[in-house]
């Protein structure tokens, strides 16, 4: 089967995918089945990948660059299979589709697709691609917020206090680095300590690099060599309170080329979340997922 090739580079991180979708499928619906199967079958491909990448993951070294450029080279990876003709699900999708909207078009030929409105699509096959397509081009998107548990209000009341200044430095509301707090500790579960059980008040998993004149602490964490994981030591920064950790936080992130789009974003969960990891904070595929979704949740609250 021969899927549009811009459709496949499209996906997880073009949310007009689906007003695409929607418009070639009025105009060539089979072909936009084709188009709606292929992606499917990389978002599939995708969450495989990130799966394979998670195992034995603790989230302690997403600002590891070797990171980043192991997450481009899982999107090129699954580019490439798409494009060389993938696992051959789409084309089972495809077929499956395009088979009951023939099956209905000879039953009922005047019937009508609630999404699409042609007489060749029954509503069967309307609904699987309407399911497709929104996976595709939300794949970015934030969920829906959640309520915070009891549990963790105590954790965010902490820290939206130090978190103000940080936010007011970076242009963005003080939840959604309070949110990302949340997603790289644990909601503080993860704490980073010294060998005598000092905290390190390291929030965001910083490592120290070779800039770094601070106080530091090592610390077991995940890392991957040869797309292998293996446990091993990692020096990690350390503060002497919570504000100084958001100050360092805010002064990485001002200072940093790669994270000037995560700027100025207001209270943009989403776009906050995007840029940095476009950025390469992360590597999940689902990372800006994540944090929209935990800041998102505590912009609602």
């Amino acid at each position: 089967m021969q899927v549009s090739r811009d459709a496949s580079n499209q996906l997880a991180i073009d949310p007009n995918a689906t007003e695409r979708l929607s418009s070639l499928a009025r105009s060539n619906p089979k072909e936009a089945i084709r188009q709606v199967a292929s992606q499917f079958e990389a978002i599939l491909l995708n969450q495989m990948m990130a799966s394979m990448r998670s195992n034995g993951f603790d989230g302690e070294e997403d600002s590891s660059e070797l990171g980043t450029y192991r997450g481009m080279l899982d999107q090129q990876m699954v580019n490439a299979m798409v494009q060389g003709g993938g696992t051959g699900l789409a084309d089972m999708l495809a077929r499956q589709i395009e088979g009951v909207a023939r099956i209905d078009q000879a039953a009922t030929p005047a019937a009508s697709s609630g999404m699409l409105p042609l007489p060749a699509l029954p509503a069967a096959a309307a609904k699987a691609i309407r399911k497709y397509a929104e996976a595709a081009g939300t794949a970015t998107a934030a969920p829906a917020p959640v309520a915070i548990p009891s549990e963790r209000q105590a954790f965010v009341s902490t820290l939206l206090p130090h978190a103000g200044q940080a936010a007011e430095r970076l242009g963005v509301a003080p939840e959604l680095l309070v949110g990302h707090a949340a997603l790289e500790s644990g909601w503080g579960s993860r704490s980073i300590r010294h060998p005598d059980g000092r905290e390190s008040y390291n929030l965001f998993g910083i490592k120290a690099g070779g800039s770094w004149r601070g106080e530091s602490v090592a610390t077991l964490t995940t890392e991957y060599v040869d797309g292998k994981a293996r446990k091993q030591v990692e020096s990690f920064r350390s503060y002497p309170s919570l504000q100084a950790a958001f100050d360092d936080y805010a002064k990485l992130l001002e200072g940093s080329s790669r994270y000037q789009r995560a700027l100025n974003q207001g209270d943009n969960a989403q776009g906050f979340a995007v840029a940095l990891q476009q950025g390469g904070y992360a590597t999940d595929p689902a990372y800006a997922r994540k944090l929209a979704g935990v800041a998102q949740s505590l912009l609602a609250h």
